[in-house]
């Protein structure tokens, strides 16, 4: 048994819940790119219907794609801000992590909402 996060597993559930993780978060940036709000929805529908779990399973798979998927565009966001002409009207620190912010729990929540109803499609 394994534990992740105060909630003991087998090996297969950590595996699935690992691979739901990772393929969420994959499709969530790969989506966000074309479709804003449908990106991280899809991705997190997938990151809770790939972890083969109960609700539980299926919301931890969503939030932990979508704080992965907010990580990775992040940091895209931060790299064109610094390489890009408009970094001078940037207001600094605080507007950047405001930005940051809002781009994760944009990402938790939908990611979650995808999750569970993956959850209550695969019951």
């Amino acid at each position: 048994m394994l534990c992740f996060f105060g909630i003991s597993m087998t090996e297969g559930t950590q595996k699935d819940l690992v691979i739901g993780v990772v393929a969420g978060s994959i499709v969530m940036v790969v989506m966000d790119l074309a479709i804003p709000f449908a990106g991280p929805l899809v991705g997190g529908f997938t990151a809770g219907y790939l972890a083969k779990g109960d609700a539980l399973q299926a919301g931890k798979a969503g939030v932990l794609a979508a704080i992965l998927a907010a990580i990775f565009i992040a940091i895209g966001v931060y790299q064109k801000l610094v390489h890009s002409q408009v970094e001078g009207f940037v207001a600094g620190w605080g507007t950047g992590l405001l930005l940051y912010l809002i781009i994760g729990l944009y990402f938790i929540g939908l990611g979650f909402l995808g999750s569970i109803i993956a959850s209550a499609i695969r019951k």
